[in-house]
């Protein structure tokens, strides 16, 4: 099996589950696997495997390393960078054949790089200058704002993933026969339910960045809608620059007993905290600068834990939740959210009990970690 180097901006980031939940996968598919990276965070997540950080390259040892590169692998290595243009050519090469000499240093095999706009575009140079294969995946940002390159980098990658179908449409226009789909997965084992909450009043959970496009302030005004005997509770973790402006529109609404901000919480914190919910929110919206949640794995990790999801119709989010799982509803449409709140909260017991049990199965079915991991790994060991 071949020893896979994951290429992220930055490692490990709280909010980005997926990368590690990948790497754990492909680990239990058989891979060795290591993380090159731009800037290591510290944090108390434990790391999975080893971490190379790229610092600023040495001018003279760079220079020393390329002149030990194969003829063939250094005129590879400056075509990739010539053909792309928001990165400067030099520095295109210098940090790749860093990156490079970690690949050959460690008998790397593959590189997979997470995101499609930085990563990616020092990864398909260092692949070039290494002699190894190279993939992608794209999340969201990196697609549809900072997309700079991208049909360049996607036509040097020997297969790049979407995670949804709107976003394979468009990875085909630049290549049909090297985009594939998969959505990214849970790991279904740590995502896991509890026994069913016994609230008076139903309680919902909403976690992520507070971002425009999580569309909190459409969910803000959904719940105001609503009579106070009918509104459930909202729990919202996460942090973010729209904070302030969020806490303000709650308090000129009155809604201070029924909406609190919990701040950021640590992954293992928020899966305790899910016992305790009835349903998760997820309003999402597309940004005014054309930014999107594409698949939200945050969706999948709460249908693992059995709650059922109220969402809207922004690209992947369609394909994760369907009506035996929660209710997707037009997207920046607070009276729709409001519909669809009031009908989970005139939900009979058992009724809710079904939709639990369904969007975990859901999960088991179509979003399993390990189930993903095992695809990645077939199409990695056939590049």
């Amino acid at each position: 099996m071949k020893h896979v180097a994951i290429m992220v901006p930055s490692f490990p980031v709280p909010s980005e589950t997926f990368v590690i939940t990948e790497i754990r996968a492909l680990q239990r598919a058989g891979h060795e696997v290591s993380v090159i990276t731009f800037e290591q965070i510290s944090n108390d997540i434990p790391l999975p495997c080893n971490v190379f950080v790229l610092n600023k390259p040495n001018t003279f040892k760079t220079l020393l390393d390329f002149s030990q590169l194969p003829l063939k692998s250094i005129m590879n290595g400056v075509k990739a960078a010539s053909r792309q243009y928001a990165i400067s050519t030099s520095s295109l090469l210098f940090y790749s054949m860093k990156a490079a000499q970690i690949i050959r240093e460690q008998n790397i095999g593959h590189l997979h790089c997470h995101f499609m706009h930085n990563s990616l575009a020092y990864g398909v140079v260092a692949a070039k200058l290494a002699n190894i294969k190279v993939s992608s995946i794209g999340h969201g940002h990196d697609i549809y704002v900072n997309s700079a390159d991208l049909s360049s980098k996607v036509n040097e990658c020997d297969f790049c993933i979407a995670v949804c179908e709107d976003m394979l449409k468009l990875l085909h226009k630049f290549s049909p026969t090297k985009a594939k789909l998969l959505h990214c997965g849970v790991d279904t084992e740590l995502f896991k339910p509890e026994e069913s909450p016994t609230n008076s009043k139903l309680k919902l959970l909403f976690v992520g960045r507070l971002v425009e496009k999580k569309g909190l302030s459409y969910a803000i005004s959904a719940l105001n809608n609503l009579p106070e005997e009918s509104r459930p509770r909202l729990e919202i973790v996460g942090d973010g620059p729209l904070r302030a402006a969020l806490e303000f529109q709650v308090n000129e609404l009155n809604l201070q007993d029924f909406i609190e901000f919990k701040g950021s919480k640590k992954p293992e914190q928020i899966r305790e905290m899910a016992r305790n919910y009835d349903g998760f929110l997820a309003p999402f919206c597309i940004a005014d600068n054309g930014d999107k949640d594409t698949g939200p794995v945050v969706l999948k990790e709460a249908m693992a834990m059995s709650l059922p999801v109220i969402t809207c119709d922004v690209m992947g989010c369609t394909e994760i939740v369907d009506e035996s799982v929660g209710y997707i509803v037009e997207s920046r449409n607070s009276q729709a959210l409001t519909n669809a709140i009031k009908e989970y909260v005139q939900l009979n017991e058992d009724q809710r009990i079904k939709m639990r049990s369904a969007a975990r199965q859901r999960v088991l079915d179509k979003f399993d970690a390990f189930k993903q991991g095992k695809q990645l790994s077939e199409w990695i060991q056939q590049a």
